[in-house]
């Protein structure tokens, strides 16, 4: 009996906790949800007197205040060892840590992330306060709660709250069918609900679990996930002046942003191979979107880094992927106001060091541009991409695909371009 009412206080008190800290992070608070996770897990493996202890100091404290918190801290510092080697004799869960889901989020946008670390490490804490006797269903809707509502990344925070909790399902041994369309009708619900059935842990480390789930997931999980956090933006010329000022593009790169086209890409590609090539349209869509911001385009640099790795992962073309996301990614950097100052020497050894992942793009690109005179006139997109490919001829020879390679599913072959 006291064990079921010891449960039943740490179950409050976790609601407590996790409310406050999903409004603000503080110092005491912190400590103490690190206490109440390490008693949660272990316990059935504290000392009876030690469960008393606890509970007559939850039962004491009453509802939790600022003012009550040093002296139930204090409580839980006098018995912190045996909580610790409680907690560390339990059965221990298998939680993804902050390099995890930093992953995740990468391989989504495409692009290093921009994110608040503090907020990560804090949601990731909250998704681990559950109930003591919650089950692998609860602890991964509690997981997927708790990242999207602290939302510590600046785009996929819902997809990437979802693959968290698939792969905290997985790496437990719990297994689910849910196929990419119902994952992505996932992401408009706050919580997550998902039959499981026992299966056998994954032997696998938390990145190849989630890279498994996002080649399977990801362009469901993008599709949505963009079309509803289009439907949330406001219109910019609805926006108060200041904030108005603030969202425009930063002053520099060119006032109209200029993008290229399937029809540039493709055109690009013909004109480096020599010949039409068979494409992937559905893939070849997804990777000219990458020179769109997520929401609100506002650094050409980012853009053009999403852009890059967009492409290399996207690959659409049957022959001639890397040498078009070369011209295309240098393209874009042109006609958007800024001078690229690559060495063609140097050209073919940068992209291989993007797209063998030893480089991240956003910082490779930072290091071959500086911006253009603002007297500079606007040069067709084409004249431009024609003048790269002149300039980066022997890398473009260099990067040639190998000629088996083909994109993959319903390849299309290119009409007029």
């Amino acid at each position: 009996m006291p064990m079921d009412t010891l449960k039943l206080a740490l179950t409050e008190l976790i609601g407590t906790v996790r409310e406050r800290l999903q409004e603000e992070s503080n110092t005491d608070w912190l400590t103490l949800a690190h206490f109440v996770r390490e008693v949660s897990t272990g316990l059935t493996h504290l000392s009876d007197s030690v469960q008393a202890e606890l509970l007559h100091a939850l039962q004491a404290v009453g509802p939790l205040t600022d003012g009550a918190l040093p002296a139930l801290l204090e409580v839980f510092g006098a018995y912190q060892k045996a909580i610790q080697r409680a907690a560390a004799t339990a059965d221990r869960w298998r939680y993804p840590t902050p390099r995890d889901v930093w992953l995740a989020n990468e391989r989504m946008s495409l692009a290093p992330p921009r994110y608040d670390a503090e907020r990560l490490r804090r949601a990731l804490l909250l998704g681990m306060l559950t109930p003591p006797d919650a089950d692998a269903a609860q602890r991964a809707s509690t997981l997927y709660e708790a990242l999207n509502t602290l939302q510590p990344f600046e785009e996929y925070n819902r997809s990437v709250a979802l693959l968290s909790a698939l792969a905290f399902l997985q790496a437990n041994g719990f297994e689910f069918k849910l196929t990419p369309a119902a994952a992505a009708d996932m992401l408009r619900a706050d919580q997550l609900h998902i039959k499981t059935q026992p299966g056998a842990p994954s032997p696998l480390a938390y990145p190849d679990i989630m890279e498994a789930l996002i080649a399977h997931y990801r362009d469901a999980l993008s599709r949505v996930e963009r079309a509803m956090n289009t439907g949330q933006l406001v219109k910019l010329n609805a926006l108060p002046v200041p904030a108005r000022a603030e969202w425009q593009p930063a002053p520099g790169p060119a006032s109209r942003w200029r993008y290229l086209t399937v029809q540039d890409l493709i055109w690009i590609n013909t004109v480096i191979t020599g010949m039409p090539q068979r494409y992937n349209y559905d893939r070849l869509e997804e990777a000219t979107y990458y020179q769109y911001s997520y929401r609100q385009s506002m650094d050409v640099l980012l853009q053009a880094a999403r852009f890059l790795w967009g492409y290399l992962t996207y690959r659409p073309f049957a022959k001639g992927n890397l040498g078009t996301g070369l011209i295309g990614v240098l393209t874009f950097l042109e006609i958007n106001g800024y001078e690229v100052h690559l060495p063609p020497e140097r050209a073919a050894e940068w992209l291989l060091s993007v797209a063998q992942r030893r480089k991240h793009p956003l910082s490779a690109i930072r290091q071959i541009v500086t911006l253009s005179s603002p007297s500079r006139k606007s040069v067709p997109v084409r004249e431009v991409a024609y003048h790269l490919m002149e300039r980066y001829e022997m890398a473009l020879h260099y990067l040639e695909d190998d000629p088996t390679s083909t994109p993959a599913a319903t390849p299309r072959t290119s009409g007029q371009l």
